[in-house]
């Protein structure tokens, strides 16, 4: 996975204009650090999370819908004056259609405790989520008034704080688990 996540860093600094770039190359960072930290030992086993994470997945589609709509890829090349365009058919088959497909098969994965499926529910809680809804309040604050993705920025923030709050949730309980197994075959 490792390796994975380095080349589509690698990807995204060389082709992407080098703002959205970086915030990827920080949510893989983060992803990484949540799933090690958290799921990498002890896979998502509840349902509940699961979906929590697919009404999430869902909501970034909308999200992204706005986006489109507004034209993100061209505003953010302007708002940051940016060398590299960004073709609105690139954002829509790669980060539209291939990691909506991606988001999906991650949950698919996450059903039958799949490890690397946990890494993408962490990828897009920390990283699509988390610092991509705060990264949509700072944009319309540079450019000095609405940006495209602002006006569904909180719900993604929200999904995305609740997500974090039941994998770290998920974690405990499945440790605690763990512990009262090892103490019932001790005795």
């Amino acid at each position: 996975m490792a390796i994975l996540a380095a080349a589509f860093c690698t990807w995204a600094l060389l082709t992407l204009p080098i703002q959205g770039a970086v915030i990827l190359v920080v949510a893989s960072v983060l992803g990484w650090s949540g799933w090690i930290a958290f799921s990498y030992t002890r896979p998502v086993k509840s349902r509940k999370v699961i979906a929590v994470y697919l009404c999430a997945v869902g909501f970034q589609l909308i999200h992204m819908a706005e986006e489109y709509t507004g034209g993100f890829p061209h505003e953010i090349v302007e708002l940051f004056d940016s060398p590299r365009d960004w073709p609105e058919k690139e954002f829509l088959l790669v980060f539209v259609f291939g990691f909506g497909a991606l988001y999906f098969f991650a949950g698919a994965g996450a059903l039958y405790r799949i490890r690397v499926a946990n890494f993408f529910l962490w990828w897009y809680a920390l990283g699509a989520g988390l610092l991509n809804g705060i990264a949509h309040f700072v944009f319309p604050i540079l450019k000095g008034g609405y940006f495209p993705g602002l006006y569904t920025a909180g719900g993604h923030f929200i999904m995305s704080g609740l997500l974090i709050y039941l994998l770290i949730k998920e974690n405990r309980v499945l440790k605690a688990e763990e512990q009262q197994q090892v103490q019932s075959l001790v005795r």
